[in-house]
């Protein structure tokens, strides 16, 4: 597992949910993240920190504060560091949070509520306060459950929640990615591949701040730009995640062919908004893209719009168990 591993003896029953964050210094995020845990989880629980490399007051405070820590000597990544907690954890559920997080009463037995009412939901997400991606988004807590897109823009990692078993069966986190981005779109569509879903609950709200650990690094946006090549690449290849046994090996194959198909023209859109933010004129010059470069930038991005539309055609219908509203917001 790697790292020094401390923290209170385990409980012998296994406990609902496994709460893992990473910490990486900001200390009084993750105060206020382990304090919104103790006072607000409505469900048997283990709180489990990953402590990447932090001056010694804030690794210290994860040691204390945790029912299990895990000191990495440095920073490992997200990845790595989220895997660890994985492999340590003992709940039915798993529970991966960011530590610039705060969450709200009740927020575990509504996910699991939504979890356990909805057995085809690989991703429980809640609504957060602030992300890049706002799918979502939202200023109050709402009344909706709803499954969002396959192959749409993936919800920001803020808080994951997903059953131990589907997880380990996936293959945990991927590792190849830098450490500032990209691991939580590949997952989402590890899920949707398998014929899963991510089913956003938007009941439970999330305070979010957003890029506290990312903002800390000096390269994080040409680590991000190196993820996303590293993705598209990945999924626009031959090779392929795991399948689920419960996913038939016909919807796993169309599903995939699907995920390459998005990947394709995500890859042919980022071309193209690349090329014309290189080619932006300088500072006192006439500043609007038009012509022919800007014409077929806004048709990659329609069709990009179009072609999520008829991957999503097909499971767009109501469950006939009625297990959860299939409304899925349009990105």
């Amino acid at each position: 597992m790697g790292g020094d591993v401390t923290g209170a003896a385990r409980r012998t029953t296994p406990p609902d949910v496994s709460v893992v964050v990473l910490a990486w210094d900001n200390l009084h995020h993750t105060r206020g993240f382990v304090e919104s845990v103790r006072e607000n989880t409505d469900s048997s629980y283990e709180l489990i920190v990953i402590d990447n490399g932090s001056q010694p007051d804030a690794a210290q405070y994860a040691q204390a504060a945790a029912d299990h820590s895990i000191l990495n000597p440095e920073n490992r990544g997200f990845a790595p560091g989220m895997n660890q907690g994985l492999e340590g954890s003992r709940g039915e559920y798993i529970a991966f949070c960011n530590n610039d997080s705060v969450l709200p009463p009740a927020w575990a037995s509504r996910l699991l509520e939504t979890a356990r009412a909805h057995p085809r939901a690989g991703i429980i997400v809640p609504a957060i306060t602030a992300a890049s991606n706002p799918v979502t988004v939202r200023a109050e807590a709402g009344a909706d459950v709803a499954v969002l897109d396959p192959f749409s823009a993936p919800p920001a990692a803020v808080v994951y929640l997903m059953r131990r078993d589907t997880m380990l069966a996936l293959g945990g986190w991927e590792e190849e990615y830098e450490i500032a981005s990209g691991e939580d779109v590949d997952l989402c569509f590890k899920v949707w591949v398998n014929d899963l879903d991510v089913v956003f609950d938007e009941r439970v709200l999330v305070a979010h701040v957003g890029h506290a650990t990312a903002s800390r690094l000096d390269d994080w946006p040409h680590l991000w730009a190196l993820n996303r090549r590293r993705f598209l690449a990945k999924w626009m290849g031959a090779t392929d995640p795991a399948r689920l046994p419960s996913c038939e090996p016909d919807r796993f194959d169309r599903n995939r062919a699907t995920a390459r198909a998005v990947a394709g023209w995500m890859d042919k859109y980022f071309t193209i908004r690349d090329r014309q933010r290189e080619r932006q004129p300088r500072t006192g010059e006439a500043a609007r893209v038009h012509g022919p470069r800007a014409r077929s930038r806004r048709a990659i991005s329609g069709s990009l719009r179009r072609l999520r539309g008829v991957f999503t055609a097909g499971r767009a219908a109501p469950r006939a168990n009625g297990e959860v509203a299939d409304r899925r917001p349009r990105i």
